[in-house]
């Protein structure tokens, strides 16, 4: 494990139950783990490129972003706080200048564009944009509405791409020199019931992750258009739901290796971890899956290891990212493999990334 990893944690009774209850952010090291700093479940971290300081999402009814000083990383303190006018922020990107965040939202829906100065502090006392979005999907229960989930550059790095799990589309704001966006519409439309949570880029391609139809879409970008058009589609694992009703997709990380390239695939309700390899023209094609844990939420290499939160079993773990790379192919349709892993106690983690 690297010598320190940070952790954001949801109140220990799970996401959806009431903030401030004990949840923040926590310090892992190789001989501990433990509470560094309480705060209103902060479900995404930043940290800036040159900066002593993390940026921390607390997903909250009426959410709020901190900038955290880390100078000390064994007494991390609260240097600012903006509210940034939205429920249930979940997401958030830092601009290539450092200078501009970006804030999802799940519950409202909107994207939050956020001045930063030169010190990392928040230039104003409120957003300097927020767009707002409207639409439904056919998943009566969970696309009622529209949920901004997941904010990402798209190929060319000259628009922003937000995930709406909600309405099935990926939204497309160009990026002005400032930082500042502007709402130009919709990128992708992609089939009913996709929910997209997250996407990866590669070159001209962008692997989205449908939460709700478990599944990987491959799109190819036009960037004379500035759309995706939908190329593949393919399961997120064969493994079946083991611990819930239904299986829903939580995360999908892009890997270069050694031996090529890999898309790494969360399924919470199978409890799976799926390793799917991409071709030299970037197909994705299913290899296998293995156990992480109860609900695995967020995931990240970091190093030579691979850091799993999972949520509802109240513990980290931590798996050597060749053990991960060298999954052999699935043996038999729906088999979880087994792979060695270290584990540590943590109340229901939601985000890892290295101090």
């Amino acid at each position: 494990m690297t010598a320190r990893l940070w952790w954001g944690t949801y109140p220990e009774a799970g996401l959806g139950t009431p903030t401030g209850t004990g949840e923040g952010l926590w310090t892992q090291t190789p001989d501990d783990a433990r509470l560094a700093l309480a705060m209103d479940a902060p479900s995404w971290l930043v940290a800036h490129p040159s900066l002593p300081l993390v940026y921390a999402v607390s997903e909250a009814d009426a959410s709020v972003i901190h900038a955290i000083d880390v100078s000390d990383p064994d007494a991390p303190v609260i240097a600012a706080s903006l509210p940034t006018s939205g429920a249930s922020a979940c997401h958030a990107l830092l601009a290539g200048g450092a200078l501009t965040l970006y804030v999802a939202h799940y519950v409202s829906s909107e994207l939050a564009v956020i001045r930063l100065g030169e010190d990392g502090l928040f230039e104003d006392d409120a957003p300097a944009q927020s767009f707002a979005h409207a639409g439904t999907g056919p998943n009566v229960a969970r696309q009622d509405a529209s949920h901004a989930h997941f904010v990402a550059y798209a190929p060319g790095r000259r628009h922003l791409l937000v995930c709406d799990l909600g309405t099935d589309e990926l939204r497309r704001y160009a990026i002005r020199p400032d930082g500042l966006l502007d709402d130009e519409g919709i990128a992708a439309t992609l089939p009913p019931g996709t929910g997209p949570r997250h996407l990866a880029v590669r070159g001209e391609l962008i692997y989205v992750l449908g939460e709700l139809s478990t599944s990987v879409l491959t799109l190819r970008w036009d960037h004379a258009a500035g759309e995706a058009d939908l190329i593949a589609q393919i399961p997120a694992t064969t493994a079946e739901a083991r611990s819930a009703e239904a299986r829903d997709s939580s995360g999908i990380l892009h890997v270069e290796h050694d031996g090529g390239e890999a898309l790494l695939v969360g399924v919470r309700g199978a409890d799976v971890i799926a390793v799917h390899d991409l071709s030299p023209e970037g197909e994705a094609r299913y290899r296998g899956s293995f156990d992480a844990g109860h609900w695995p939420r967020h995931f990240a290499v970091i190093g030579d290891r691979l850091h799993v939160g999972c949520e509802r079993g109240h513990e980290v773990r931590t798996y050597a990212l060749a053990d991960v790379l060298g999954l052999a192919p699935e043996p038999e349709v729906g088999l979880v493999q087994e792979l060695p892993f270290a584990s540590a106690p943590l109340p229901s983690p939601a985000f890892v990334m290295p101090a």
